[in-house]
């Protein structure tokens, strides 16, 4: 059984908005004379009204679902069924949520669907059960390092994805996709407000990772990262908040804690910010304008993450890790560049896993939080870092190089997401040397030295 959600038609959308809140797959049960069915509304059917132009003050008879799915119980009991509503053509999504009624169409109760199945157990409605709607997310950047990988972990679970990406890294890294009808492709820049608009249409949750990586890059394209990294996300922000799409999740970055000079310190959320890029100061910006624009209505959760590593389907070599690991196997030689910053680390695995938990969280616990994310085990320096490396290939050789120094320098801890969520990373520095050194041998990387492997080298070569 499921908590029955219930308002009158004369009821508005907002108090729908305000019953659901966040809360997947849930519906509410319109009434007349406080008992009878007439019909239901979803969050999506909610959005729809609001697309169309209804306003939050009109009323809930305007945008319901008045031939809603319904079952009678004494069906329910006698696993027959005839008179309940049940449309095994329907082509909408179909309801996670049953309710279950008297002869006289009086509301008893809800019902999950896939407990209905269970109960009933007639090859009939198992085509139709297996449409249950899932939830659908909106992968901003869904076809790089992290999005990838994230992409095809949602598409493990049965759920929707819909990516956009203007694939100005990779265009194959998606392929394995194509044709499944949980997937969808948007090849276009999510800069564009049209584009925006269109994306986020039947979308129950945005992850937001498209963006202009680290200070190079920044500097090398400036108003495209101010386009991608800030006003984009901004105004994606904006429009959620309007379309009450409750979960946006963004990704921003360790590298707004900067420089820290007391090396023992590890830094959790509530550590002083010192950015020491301009890519890091567009974070903090972001962050901000996230928060501002919170609402009843609109609940943005960020991660900063620490310096992701380990294979992808759209690699990435410009990462230190990485790096490491492709300069000792094919030039075997890794330079370090000082040597004594500390920086902490992440698979992209553990990423991914950490974006659906937190989608999957209850939004009481994730609303307008800020969480680190990083394995707290695998902090590191530089030259601890190369000492690894060399563990995993023994004949290469560490250089010591001291030009360009990085200033970032900082440790940080999770303790934070893992007592909310009880999340907690478990893949290691020596996991994804290990990884790379077998993907190498296998011969599945050949050129490691293709621009695509480096947003730097890519951006600075668009055409």
């Amino acid at each position: 059984m499921k908590k029955t959600l219930t308002l009158k038609k004369t009821d508005t959308i907002r108090q729908a908005f305000e019953l659901l809140k966040g809360q997947f797959g849930m519906i509410v049960c319109i009434l007349e004379n406080k008992e009878i069915l007439s019909g239901i509304v979803s969050e999506g059917d909610l959005r729809r009204g609001v697309v169309r132009g209804y306003s939050l003050d009109d009323k809930l008879q305007d945008v319901m679902n008045k031939n809603s799915t319904y079952i009678y119980e004494s069906e329910l009991k006698s696993k027959k069924i005839s008179k309940s509503n049940i449309d095994l053509g329907a082509t909408m999504d179909r309801p996670l949520i049953i309710p279950v009624v008297d002869e006289d169409k009086k509301l008893l109760y809800v019902i999950n669907a896939e407990n209905l199945f269970e109960i009933l157990q007639n090859k009939k409605l198992r085509s139709y059960f297996s449409e249950i709607k899932k939830p659908h997310v909106l992968v901003v950047g869904g076809a790089g390092y992290i999005g990838s990988i994230l992409t095809s972990f949602l598409i493990k679970k049965g759920w929707k994805v819909k990516v956009v990406d203007k694939l100005l890294y990779e265009k194959n890294s998606l392929n394995e996709f194509v044709g499944n009808k949980n997937f969808s492709l948007v090849e276009k820049d999510i800069c564009d407000l049209s584009v925006q608009i269109e994306a986020v249409k039947d979308i129950d949750c945005v992850v937001f990772l498209a963006e202009i990586v680290g200070d190079p890059s920044c500097a090398a394209k400036p108003e495209d990262a101010l386009k991608t990294n800030y006003l984009a996300v901004n105004s994606l922000a904006s429009l959620c908040s309007y379309m009450n799409i409750n979960r946006f999740i963004y990704t921003s970055s360790c590298s707004v804690y900067g420089s820290k000079n007391g090396q023992d310190e590890f830094l959790n959320e509530s550590s002083p910010l010192n950015p020491v890029s301009h890519y890091a100061r567009i974070k903090i910006m972001s962050e901000k304008a996230l928060f501002s624009k919170s609402n009843y209505f609109f609940s943005p959760t960020i991660l900063r993450l620490a310096t992701v590593c380990g294979p992808s389907l759209r690699n990435r070599f410009d990462l230190v890790v990485n790096t490491f690991a492709r300069n000792a196997f094919f030039s075997g030689e890794i330079k370090v560049n000082g040597g004594d910053q500390w920086r902490p680390n992440i698979h992209v695995e553990d990423v991914a896993k950490a974006i659906i938990k937190t989608i999957e969280a209850p939004l009481n616990k994730v609303e307008n939080q800020i969480f680190n994310l990083c394995n707290n085990s695998q902090n590191f320096t530089i030259n601890e870092l190369a000492k690894k490396t060399k563990l995993v290939f023994p004949n290469c050789k560490i250089m010591k190089v001291n030009s360009n120094l990085d200033k970032r320098n900082y440790k940080v801890n999770s303790n934070k997401i893992k007592e909310v969520i009880n999340f907690e990373s478990t893949k290691t520095v020596e996991d994804v040397l290990i990884e790379f050194k077998k993907i190498f041998e296998e011969k599945k990387i050949l050129e490691a030295y293709q621009k695509k492997f480096s947003n730097f080298e890519t951006l600075i070569n668009e055409n």
